[in-house]
């Protein structure tokens, strides 16, 4: 069996800061990622100042791999209407935000943690006993199961998380879901690529709709309440794009879709429990519009200061890491009253 101080379930910016914290505290650390490394990840792929702040500090200069043609994005453009429209800049200076992949930024972030990184590896059980977490791993490419045990585990999963599941099965049937989904095809438009473009006239998304252009690619999806229909939603918004932006799809590139959770616009945070702590998404931490770097890079390195104390402070390390996130939970549930204020509406009305 082998050991660790501490074990981190999901590769993602909130897993790599947990990791690079926990690391630079001189403690033995495994990522453990589900996928293949580098995975795919839905998401805008913009790095907000607070994010780029973070990353420069701990991990440095973003690599030009990383980034995607424009590099820089101005701003949000959100639509009132099909005419109407305000555009909210990233920067004083117009500089812009650096516009990645998600795949290619998360893998230079932990690669950069100097964790152990073990991929194509599902945590599927654990249990804990006081003094150890005891981990069940699937090997999914030699298709076996070990076993793992570590002091502390962090849940670095995204909102769909297995931990949280299993600590707390009743506050997980609480929650209620919305599935995204997004397109990616080859062609053109008339929106200006420099910009993300949001549009928030509910007949195109329950949550939002949203454009972008990355590599030439025409990036765009909507968003719904688990159980509803996405598919109309999606067509309007999609003729409203060739009607209105003149909107040329030629190959269909990629479809992508996942699962959100009402946990962030509510507030119902879930930081853990025992040795147990949960960063990210896994623990409620996503900003309005789905940004959620930002949250996942502040909590993932507030696990590690709690955890790297908390070794030293007879395992008080839940107890310092939701003194240390305080903040952040105040911003995060300011950012969906200021997101609903922006649309006029609930934004998750699920």
């Amino acid at each position: 069996m082998k050991e660790y101080d501490v074990v981190i379930a999901g590769s993602g910016p909130s897993g790599a800061a947990a990791a690079k914290g926990l690391v630079n505290g001189r403690l033995s650390v495994l990522v453990l990622e589900k996928k293949k490394l580098p995975r795919y990840k839905i998401c805008s792929g913009i790095i907000f100042r607070k994010s780029q702040d973070i990353t420069g500090k701990y991990f440095g200069e973003i690599p030009k791999s990383a980034y995607v043609t424009p590099e820089l994005l101005k701003g949000v453009r959100f639509w009132s209407d099909s005419d109407s429209y305000k555009d909210y800049p990233f920067t004083k200076d117009g500089s812009g935000a650096p516009n990645v992949w998600r795949s290619e930024y998360d893998y230079w972030l932990v690669r950069n943690s100097g964790a152990e990184i073990k991929d194509s590896s599902a945590l599927i059980d654990f249990s804990d006993t006081g003094d150890y977490v005891l981990l069940k791993v699937h090997d999914v490419l030699n298709d076996e199961v070990i076993d793992i045990r570590c002091k502390y585990l962090i849940s670095a999963e995204g909102g769909k998380s297995v931990i949280r599941a299993k600590l707390d099965p009743e506050f997980e049937k609480g929650l209620k879901w919305f599935v995204a989904y997004q397109n990616y095809y080859e062609g053109s438009s008339s929106l200006d690529p420099d910009f993300y473009h949001g549009f928030l006239e509910p007949q195109y998304g329950e949550v939002y709709a949203w454009f972008s252009v990355k590599n030439g690619m025409q990036v765009f999806g909507t968003a719904v309440a688990k159980g509803k229909k996405i598919k109309p939603y999606l067509l309007r918004f999609t003729e409203l794009l060739e009607k209105k932006f003149d909107l040329k799809r030629g190959r269909l590139v990629r479809r992508s879709g996942c699962l959100g959770n009402n946990m962030c616009p509510e507030g119902k945070f879930y930081l853990g429990k025992n040795n147990i702590l949960l960063v990210g998404e896994a623990a409620g931490f996503l900003n309005a519009f789905g940004e959620g770097i930002s949250c996942a890079l502040s909590t993932g390195l507030f696990a590690a200061e709690a955890i790297s104390e908390g070794i030293k402070s007879n395992n008080k390390a839940l107890e310092l890491y939701t003194e240390l996130t305080k903040r952040e939970r105040r911003e995060t549930t300011a950012s969906w009253r200021l997101g609903a204020r922006l649309a006029g509406r609930d934004l998750m009305p699920v």
